[in-house]
């Protein structure tokens, strides 16, 4: 039934109906992953890294292809990837908020909006990107997923506030923004799901065995 309601909202928010050109996607993988031990955007699931799947999904929901931020592990990333939008953000230790300024001051000019997705939230679906780009389509606002009871991304962010995001810096993100100015908030239990520890990812692929669908966006770890 899940796989049936998924292919509907595909058919519903094809790519063509969709105002995506003038969207870009940033994709978030710069940190040292301290906590796992290695890169976790590298280990594979199916024969294919994390963020190969991720860079599949922004594609599968009609997105061009992402500008990726890298960090500690840029070169790795960049042997097993070459051909990915790789973009060495050399200060990247200052934290997140200082990787999401570095992107926006990388995209083109005429770009509208950006979509920013965290490179390990491994279980956020085309679906659900397109539901995000459907929402920011129609009402041209600040649009974003919510989980645990906040805002949160990956989420959408129209050209007016790329200048409260290239003053970012530190490790707390766009959190401020998204409590002041998020509009439409998607319920997307998925998007709390991401990779921090080894624990987290055995965690991870033993769901993928089960029937979980992520309605309180902890199931897995439970």
């Amino acid at each position: 039934m899940k796989r049936t309601s998924d292919k509907l909202l595909a058919e519903k928010l094809r790519p063509e109906k969709l105002r995506t050109e003038k969207l870009a996607t940033v994709i978030l993988a710069a940190g040292a992953a301290s906590r796992f031990g290695t890169c976790k955007h590298l280990i594979q699931q199916d024969g294919k890294t994390v963020l190969q799947q991720r860079v599949e999904s922004v594609r599968s929901a009609g997105l061009q292809a992402p500008l990726i931020v890298t960090g500690a592990w840029h070169q790795e990333i960049q042997l097993a990837h070459p051909d990915f939008g790789l973009h060495l953000n050399p200060n990247w230790q200052q934290g997140l908020g200082n990787s999401i300024a570095f992107a926006i001051g990388q995209l083109p000019e005429d770009i509208e909006a950006v979509l920013l997705l965290l490179g390990d939230q491994v279980a956020v679906r085309a679906e659900e990107i397109q539901a995000l780009c459907q929402h920011w389509s129609e009402l041209q606002e600040l649009t974003c997923a919510h989980y645990r009871g906040a805002p949160g991304v990956p989420a959408i962010f129209p050209r007016m506030l790329f200048p409260q995001l290239l003053r970012l810096n530190g490790d707390k993100g766009a959190k401020a923004l998204l409590n002041k100015y998020a509009g439409k908030m998607i319920p997307m239990a998925s998007a709390a799901i991401d990779i921090d520890t080894p624990q987290d990812w055995q965690n991870w692929q033993r769901a993928q065995h089960t029937n979980n669908d992520y309605t309180n966006g902890e199931a897995v770890w439970n």
